[in-house]
């Protein structure tokens, strides 16, 4: 990367970390605007959207955060006692145990923010319904991301209060609604319960509070670090070290015993 004379080689307009102040965040000093005056979901919005909250905005990112902070033994938390019982730094097990959030596993959100997003502006587009859009959508898919969760087939507790509690505060909008409708096609077409999962339910949270898609897995990440690092210290202190799949639970289907006869090196 080349630079001109006028421009240097970083640029952001995120924090600025002044000689003789606090560090600005988003323009306001973090010591005397924002320590002890917001908390750590209007921490987050700030930085996300420039701005601090005007309303409830805080409180939903924080019930956001609350309710994916830990899901017990899953993925990410298995890897992180894996590398853990290791001995390796904590952070070092956390941030494997976070590299497993992906399309399968707590990332399915970002793709669905983003065909929310996508549905609710073809919708203001076309002047169609979102009962149309979403069931048009629905037809054209075998599966969507956000919906169904295997370990509650009954539909997602989390997606439900966080829905719930966005209406409570007021900021339930367009991408709740168009989720809503998702739901109904696809029950519809797949004569079952399917209903939106917490990634659905994040993302079309968040999208209400128009946070751009390609932070949805932010919101996902950043709290579920808290629990694996709940995770990496109880395997490290409560755990022998050296976790291994038991043998018993290995199935060899490699080639049978054979033998070289070729000549000696």
């Amino acid at each position: 990367m080349t630079t001109t004379p006028d421009r240097k080689y970083w640029r952001t307009a995120i924090a600025d970390p002044t000689p003789h102040e606090g560090t600005l965040v988003r323009g306001y000093d973090v010591l005397t605007d924002l320590v002890g005056k917001i908390d750590f979901g209007a921490m987050v919005y700030l930085l996300y959207k420039g701005e601090l909250p005007k309303g409830n905005e805080a409180k939903i990112i924080n019930a956001m955060f609350i309710s994916v902070a830990d899901h017990g033994i899953s993925p990410s938390s298995t890897v992180t006692r894996f590398v853990q019982a290791a001995g390796v730094p904590i952070q070092c097990s956390v941030a494997a145990g976070a590299m497993m959030f992906g399309d399968v596993h707590g990332g399915a959100g970002e793709e669905f923010s983003r065909y929310i997003q996508e549905l609710v502006s073809d919708a203001a587009a076309s002047g169609r319904s979102y009962e149309d859009v979403a069931t048009e959508y629905v037809a054209k898919h075998k599966r969507l991301d956000g919906f169904g969760h295997p370990q509650h087939p009954e539909g997602d507790p989390r997606g439900k209060r966080l829905f719930a509690l966005a209406e409570e505060y007021g900021l339930a909008g367009d991408h709740i609604r168009m989720t809503r409708e998702l739901e109904k096609a696809l029950i519809k077409k797949k004569n079952r319960p399917l209903l939106a999962n917490i990634d659905a339910a994040v993302g079309a949270i968040i999208s209400d509070l128009g946070i751009d898609w390609r932070l949805a897995r932010a919101f996902i990440v950043v709290p579920r670090t808290a629990g694996l690092f709940a995770h990496a210290f109880e395997e490290s202190v409560r755990e022998p070290g050296w976790r291994q799949i038991t043998l018993d639970q290995v199935e060899y289907d490699g080639p049978a015993r054979r033998t070289n006869d070729g000549p000696a090196i």
